[in-house]
């Protein structure tokens, strides 16, 4: 599903979370989206290739989202975590999917990620040029309440520390993922990339005018301070403009 502009600005990948779909998550992050379009943002909303059946197949620290929720098509995962084995069961199949929905409709500029597909998105913006040779680095990546994988076989993944400027946004009543579990995805971007933001909501992409104005600033000034770095090739001022919107904290 994609949400397209008559003036493009840029191409914004949108990942949902677990027991979502690209359609619901395109409800779900409606007042975001609309913000981002209205900027000249093309929207992108692919649905995870892994159909979830069973409440008891989900991830136990996430297994509260499919509390009061009915199990239908629109119930689909990145992966699903076995405990036992501790593997993400279908992340192969996931990193496929992705590879060929990006070179049909990338390239992408940055990401959205909501819970597992914030997760997903941390997860990209280290392995997008593996996943995707031809795709350039993401510029940016917008991730609410995410966490990082804690699998010894995916410490690669965030060795060295994921570079991508990265805007975390974390619910201080969150219950689903926590914010020292989110903290884990924090710490495994570089401290001078990277920016926390706290809304006063829980599990869900806050749609508030100080969250709306927040993220869209945030993108919008990181899109700059990228495209006057690829121009000059300034580090120095790539690391003042970042630092004038917040770099390390907000």
């Amino acid at each position: 599903m994609t949400y397209t502009t008559s003036s493009e600005m840029g191409k914004i990948l949108f990942l949902h979370g677990y027991t979502q779909s690209g359609s619901l998550f395109s409800k779900k992050s409606a007042a975001l989206r609309k913000a981002l379009q209205k900027l000249g943002f093309t929207a992108s909303y692919p649905t995870a290739p892994i159909k979830l059946a069973l409440p008891d197949s989900a991830d136990p620290e996430e297994r509260a989202q499919l509390e009061g929720q009915g199990i239908d098509d629109e119930s689909c995962g990145w992966w699903v975590k076995d405990e036992e084995k501790e593997e993400y069961v279908g992340l192969d199949k996931t990193w496929a999917y992705l590879a060929e929905y990006i070179k049909e409709e990338g390239p992408f500029d940055g990401a959205v990620g909501f819970s597992q597909g914030a997760a997903l998105a941390g997860m990209l913006c280290s392995q997008i040029t593996k996943i995707a040779p031809d795709h350039p680095p993401f510029k940016f990546a917008v991730l609410y309440s995410g966490f990082r994988s804690p699998l010894p076989q995916h410490k690669y993944i965030y060795n060295p520390l994921i570079s991508t400027p990265t805007l975390h946004i974390l619910g201080s009543l969150d219950t689903v993922v926590s914010e020292q579990r989110s903290k884990t995805l924090i710490d495994a971007c570089e401290q001078d990339m990277r920016v926390v933001y706290t809304h006063p909501g829980g599990h869900f992409v806050p749609s508030s005018k100080i969250s709306l104005n927040t993220v869209t600033g945030w993108i919008l000034a990181t899109m700059k301070a990228s495209d006057a770095k690829a121009t000059t090739g300034d580090e120095d001022g790539w690391e003042s403009d970042f630092d004038n919107i917040g770099g390390g904290n907000l």
